[in-house]
């Protein structure tokens, strides 16, 4: 097994700016006027995470059979699903003057902020679950590792994980997903000694931690989970 904290770095360093663009790059893109630059950095969004994802899965887990390979599409299907949706009727969203009521601007709406939200971040609750059951699964994997160096990415993609969810308003979907893979991890290191020093596994353990963190420390802080953008953060 080779070392992936690099790899676990630039996959949250990639997830965090491409999953941040369409809520910053606002600016007009020149092939077509109607579209911005942040539509235009979202659309390869996908390829990018499951591209990181596929490879660490190849480069720590030792046989990649059916039982691993087709979760992990399942889980990329959905996730893809919902991105993409909401990528395509956000940026249609944009042309409508503000405050504009209709059955076409609610239809928008529905798409943009609610079915394309539950089902995009289904996938991204269901992603470290299936991470870890898959590394237990492989009873020859052992780390060797000190896990220390992954901290910096789990931390980073922990706190995008989690402000995303609150901005998706799918806490109640989320929440729970989230307090069950960290009780699945925080099992498996007590009773499977050899996942310790396997770096995705500390990754996946710790980053739901930060966001599980960051969910509960918002919603005590507020009494809810306000959007970051209706506060003016965003």
């Amino acid at each position: 097994m080779r070392r992936n904290w690099p790899l676990l770095t630039a996959f949250s360093i990639a997830y965090a700016f491409f999953l941040t663009a369409p809520a910053v790059f606002h600016q007009e893109f020149p092939l077509r006027t109607d579209m911005e630059w942040g539509d235009v950095l979202d659309i390869p969004t996908p390829f990018i995470v499951f591209g990181f994802v596929w490879l660490l899965v190849r480069r720590t887990i030792g046989t990649v059979d059916g039982l691993v390979a087709f979760p992990l599409l399942l889980i990329a299907l959905v996730w893809t699903q919902g991105q993409g949706m909401h990528l395509a009727s956000n940026s249609i969203g944009h042309q409508l003057a503000e405050g504009e009521s209709g059955t076409l601007p609610d239809l928008i709406y529905f798409y943009d902020e609610q079915l394309s939200h539950y089902i995009w971040y289904l996938g991204v609750a269901a992603l470290p679950g299936f991470l870890l059951i898959v590394m237990w699964r492989d009873r020859a994997l052992a780390g060797k590792w000190s896990p220390f160096a992954v901290l910096p990415g789990a931390l980073l993609y922990g706190l995008v994980v989690g402000i995303d969810v609150i901005e998706a308003a799918v806490v109640p979907m989320a929440l729970p997903a989230f307090v069950l893979t960290a009780v699945l991890a925080a099992y498996l290191y007590r009773s499977t000694s050899r996942l310790r020093g396997v770096e995705l596994f500390a990754f996946t353990g710790v980053s739901v931690l930060v966001a599980l963190g960051v969910l509960l420390g918002w919603g005590a802080y507020h009494g809810g989970w306000p959007e970051p953008s209706d506060l003016g953060l965003i």
